[in-house]
């Protein structure tokens, strides 16, 4: 288990490429001249829906039978195939296994290595006596998808292994996994041994917010406990920002992924499960994404008689931003339908320049997405 082929590219259609460069490439339209409470409908092109359709569907190279690609700033799923199909998770298991052990803490605690952690597959090369830590363990097991690490730390955590698994299933439903299961905290394949692409997701955003995980997923390579180990991960190091999390290989489940890439400080989850190749799967959807979605700030627009008001004593002032517009995270088509209303609370009192008087609100269609503070000037 976490054995793989190496990174090789993928295939996407030059066309597909040019064509959404060439959308991106539109601004932004100006303020709406008309405040108003609800921006008006927008009507779909059959060109958009194209769009929408072909940037919501892995591309045909795409060889996974579970797919699903999130932001992580923007909290949002761009990339979907049955993301909510059962199954087997391999050594994606280890995630779980990973979480139980960070929530109890403990990771400089000793462990003792027993005779019944040796079940085989991919390993650390623990032996029978030998005492590493807990984190020294934790390390073995998330880079090296080492199975002896997992049973180590699960009978270490609950006594025996089969009430660890108990607790991984309880914590499942405490997270609301509906599609998992688990028989076993390494991966190995057994009946029911299931989870989906948007269970793993969701746990693998939890493990996100511990530093220590993100240090360990994101190590091409260390010693551990005098071992020399290498992350089964082949994206780290060859794939720019690829910065976790964990690979898993059976028979039953293929080859599976959470990738987790990040530039320019923002973070996408990329999981494929049932690939043939899940380098190339993952290398493939990244493109995709970052070609369909992306993260654009505001160009500042000129004044408008929308920005001029006056106050009791007949003077006349303009309104102006308090801050820079935040970035907003927006399809390619979303950008054609972005608008601004400005929604303003004005004093009674004196007014002086600086004093904080609405907000410039940026919407697509209905929905707020982003906005900024206004001010006398």
């Amino acid at each position: 288990m976490g054995a793989s082929r190496p990174v090789r590219g993928s295939i996407w259609p030059l066309w597909g490429f040019l064509w959404v460069a060439a959308l991106f490439l539109y601004g932004f339209g100006p303020p709406t001249l008309i405040d108003r409470d609800v921006d008006p409908a927008q009507r779909l092109t059959v060109g958009q829906l194209g769009q929408m359709a072909l940037a919501r569907t892995p591309s045909p190279d795409v060889s996974a039978r579970s797919v699903l690609v999130y932001d992580l700033d923007a909290d949002r799923e761009l990339i979907l195939r049955e993301p909510d199909r059962p199954v087997p998770p391999a050594s994606l298991t280890k995630l779980m296994t990973a979480l139980l052990v960070l929530e109890r803490g403990d990771l400089e605690a000793s462990v003792t290595v027993r005779p019944e952690d040796l079940v085989g597959g991919a390993t650390m090369g623990l032996q029978a006596g030998e005492v590493l830590t807990v984190e020294e363990l934790l390390r073995g097991m998330l880079m090296a998808s080492a199975n002896d690490a997992a049973m180590a730390l699960a009978r270490y955590h609950s006594g025996q292994a089969h009430v660890f698994v108990q607790r991984m299933n309880l914590r499942a439903h405490q997270m609301g996994l509906t599609r998992t299961y688990f028989a076993n905290p390494t991966g190995f394949d057994a009946p029911g041994h299931t989870s989906s692409a948007r269970d793993l997701l969701a746990l693998a955003k939890v493990l996100w917010e511990y530093p220590l995980f993100r240090e360990i997923v994101a190590t091409p390579a260390a010693t551990v406990a005098g071992r020399s180990l290498r992350n089964t991960n082949q994206l780290l190091g060859r794939f720019p920002g690829a910065v976790g999390v964990k690979t898993g290989t059976t028979e039953a489940a293929g080859e599976s992924l959470v990738a987790a890439v990040e530039r320019n400080g923002r973070v996408l989850f990329l999981v494929v499960l049932g690939s043939q190749d899940r380098y190339a799967d993952v290398q493939s959807l990244y493109r995709q994404a970052t070609a369909f979605y992306g993260w654009v700030r505001p160009a500042p627009q000129p004044p408008t008689r929308l920005d001029r008001v006056e106050d009791g004593q007949g003077n006349r002032w303009w309104l102006a931003p308090m801050e820079e517009p935040s970035e907003l995270f927006l399809a390619v088509w979303e950008r054609l339908w972005l608008r601004s209303v400005r929604r303003l609370d004005l004093p009674t009192g004196p007014w002086s320049p600086g004093l904080e008087v609405g907000r410039l609100v940026w919407y697509v269609g209905g929905t707020v997405v982003g906005g900024q503070r206004l001010k006398l000037q």
